[in-house]
């Protein structure tokens, strides 16, 4: 089996096509996206747009005006107006002030999340301001100063200390879809194993080697070469173009890996289809390209608005599910996020290989 691993793998690296589409193609379009908007990515971030729908908690208004210029750019709306605001996207969010403060947003991004700190941060510290605010309503400016000064820490920065922005759907999207564009080479394998498509595949049905073999061994060539290939990727947007990947990048190898091995299994699947060749080739391509748009590629803010109006799609798209684990890692730092991601990637690719298997174990054929 060794021997038959390393034929595989050299197999693959002779395939020029596949090694354009899985490793020149993504490091050019990086360097195109960074050409285009990387230098964004080190520009302070601007005051997010919020609304406020006052209420009785004067409170709470007084350490969002603390906030105001900064961090947040307030307007007082009726309740009404505010969420008019939020659905056409003048505001990020809406403060509630009521008795127990409350904030309604419209995505997953930066913004929003910084927004979720901030209340947060003032709900855990609201019995002291409401002493504070009972016995010396002077003091209550000063507290409320003090507690915006210890939002220092929200501020989202890479591992190289540069501010982060949406652009960075794009960088994470692509990285996504180097993983899927392993299905290039799933499908390329899969023909080399059936035995109606290939003159090798004829050569293999009649080996003594068990078909389960066969399927096993190409499936991790496939995957030894584009974890390879994605590696180089990583390095590239690191030491290359400067794009920080945040601290806990370590954390980026195990969603790397089960997103190579989702796209490879994916491949493998529709390799065992009966459809020519040149079908499948477009199908994996047209097919990773429509899930790399949905998780930002092409527009930064397609991953929000999918997540607004059908989460679900977010939820089944592999792609998504990278771009979303990968923000856990290097912005919102969200344990629970990231082992979500990685849970529906396992039962996809689970789905996936079984699904390639029962298409590929038993194959027969009268005539070859």
């Amino acid at each position: 089996m060794g021997r038959l691993y390393r034929y595989n793998m050299l197999r693959i690296m002779r395939n020029r096509a596949d090694l354009f589409w899985t490793l020149l193609f993504p490091i050019i379009m990086a360097t195109l996206f960074y050409i285009t908007f990387g230098s964004s990515q080190i520009e302070n971030m601007k005051p997010i747009p919020v609304a406020v729908v006052e209420g009785e908690n004067r409170i709470f208004e007084a350490f969002l005006d603390s906030l105001d210029g900064e961090t947040l750019s307030l307007k007082r709306l009726g309740e009404q107006e505010a969420k008019t605001a939020l659905e056409n996207g003048s505001v990020t969010g809406i403060f509630y002030s009521g008795k127990e403060p409350s904030l309604t947003v419209a995505g997953a991004q930066i913004n929003e999340s910084i927004l979720e700190m901030l209340l947060n941060g003032y709900r855990q510290n609201q019995g002291l301001v409401e002493t504070i605010g009972a016995k010396n309503p002077l003091g209550l400016i000063i507290a409320s100063k003090q507690m915006s000064e210890q939002t220092d820490f929200i501020e989202a920065v890479n591992a190289g200390g540069s501010t982060q922005d949406s652009s960075l759907d794009s960088f994470f999207s692509l990285v996504a879809m180097t993983c899927l564009f392993g299905a290039l080479m799933g499908v390329e394998s899969a023909l080399e194993l059936r035995a109606d498509q290939s003159a090798l595949a004829v050569r293999r049905s009649v080996t003594p080697t068990r078909r389960i073999g066969l399927i096993v061994n190409e499936m991790l060539a496939v995957f030894t070469m584009q974890f390879a290939n994605i590696c180089i990727l990583l390095l590239y947007l690191h030491f290359v173009l400067g794009i920080g990947m945040g601290r806990r990048w370590p954390l980026l190898l195990p969603v790397c890996a089960l997103g190579t091995l989702c796209g490879v299994a994916a491949g493998f699947f529709l390799g065992g289809t009966r459809l020519k060749e040149g079908i499948k080739i477009g199908l994996v391509i047209a097919g990773t390209l429509l899930l790399c748009f949905l998780s930002g590629m092409m527009y930064s803010g397609m991953k929000a608005e999918v997540e607004r109006f059908a989460p679900i799609v977010n939820r089944l798209n592999p792609a998504a599910l990278i771009v979303d684990a990968f923000y856990s890692i290097s912005v919102y730092e969200n344990s629970y996020r990231y082992g979500r991601s990685l849970l529906l990637l396992t039962l996809i690719t689970l789905l996936l290989t079984a699904g390639a298997y029962l298409r590929m174990r038993r194959e027969r054929y009268d005539s070859v």
